[in-house]
Order: structure tokens, then C-alpha cells, then sequence
């Protein structure tokens, strides 16, 4: 199925469904909304809802806990630590606002990712969902066709035996 059949077969919902911007995410998430089958597209929204969320969490806690994560490096391996769950224990807060920050980090990141997972997921099962009901439409049509050339022909058929039965009576 094409790229445009896929995009109308898609629900208007999913026009709604983009967002506004320049960035890697904007720019990643629009192109996945739009052709969500590939698989390159979603890695693609993954790698950059992490990028943007270490690069936004490792500053907001540079900035706020600069006792414990003087140069943003160190704030940026923290934060990436947290977001895949890692966790190595070699760059923890020691503050109560880190502490705190950290937790947000926590549960946004794993909250996000399992949105975003679901949403992935979802526009694949629709992906293929279009692609078996366009190709179930053009199977009925293609035997409605059919259909419709027997009974043409039985018509046909039936209003020549009543024209014999006519002509002989």
C-alpha cells in the first residue's frame, strides 16, 4: 500500500496527533504520525524523546544540585542512567533537590516511554489493520464484480427464455 493510501486509510485523528516545531523530537514524531509502519521511524522517536529527555533533565539538575553534579557531563550520565534504569550508583544526589529531580526524571521517563511505546505499538497494529481492510475492499470489490457479471448473464439468460416462451405462445 502506498504511503498516501496508507495516510488516508488512517483515521483524521492521527493529523491531530502532530506537533509543532523544529526539533529532532518534532521532526522525528511528525514523520512517524504520518508513515507509522517503519520501524526506523519509531527507533528514530525513541532515540530522540531520550536524547531531548537527557539533554533537558541533565541541565534542569546541573542547575539545581550544582553541589553534587558540578559540570553538566556528569549531570548528563546521571540522568541517562536513570532514564534507561540503569542505575551504577556512581552519580547519585546527595541533595534533597537532586534527590527530587531525580525522582521526577524517574517517573517521567519511564511513564513516557511506556506512552510512547503504546502509541508505537498502536500505529502499527493500524498500519496493518489499513493495509488488510484495503486489501479485503479490493478483494469484495473484485468479487462483487464478479457477482455482477453472473447476474447480468442470468438476467440476460432469463429474459431470453421469456422471450422464446413468448414467441411460441
Amino acid at each position: 500500500m502506498a504511503g498516501d493510501e496508507r495516510q488516508k486509510a488512517m483515521p483524521a485523528t492521527a493529523e491531530f496527533r502532530q506537533v509543532r516545531g523544529r526539533v529532532p523530537v518534532a521532526r522525528a514524531w511528525n514523520s512517524f504520525v504520518v508513515h507509522p509502519s517503519s520501524v526506523r521511524k519509531a527507533i528514530r522517536v525513541i532515540i530522540a524523546a531520550y536524547i531531548s529527555a537527557m539533554l533537558i533533565g541533565g541541565l534542569v539538575i546541573w542547575l539545581l544540585d550544582p553541589t553534587d553534579y558540578p559540570d553538566p557531563w556528569r549531570a548528563f550520565w546521571y540522568v541517562l542512567q536513570t532514564i534507561t534504569t540503569v542505575g551504577y550508583g556512581d552519580a547519585t544526589p546527595t541533595d534533597p533537590v537532586g534527590k527530587l529531580v531525580g525522582a521526577g526524571i524517574m517517573l517521567i521517563a519511564i511513564a513516557s516511554l511506556s506512552i510512547l511505546t503504546a502509541f508505537i505499538t498502536s500505529a502499527f497494529v493500524e498500519a496493518r489493520q489499513a493495509d488488510r481492510r484495503a486489501e479485503t475492499e479490493a478483494r469484495d470489490a473484485e468479487h462483487r464484480q464478479l457477482l455482477e457479471a453472473q447476474l447480468a448473464d442470468l438476467v440476460a439468460r432469463l429474459e431470453r427464455i421469456e422471450r422464446q416462451g413468448q414467441a411460441r405462445s
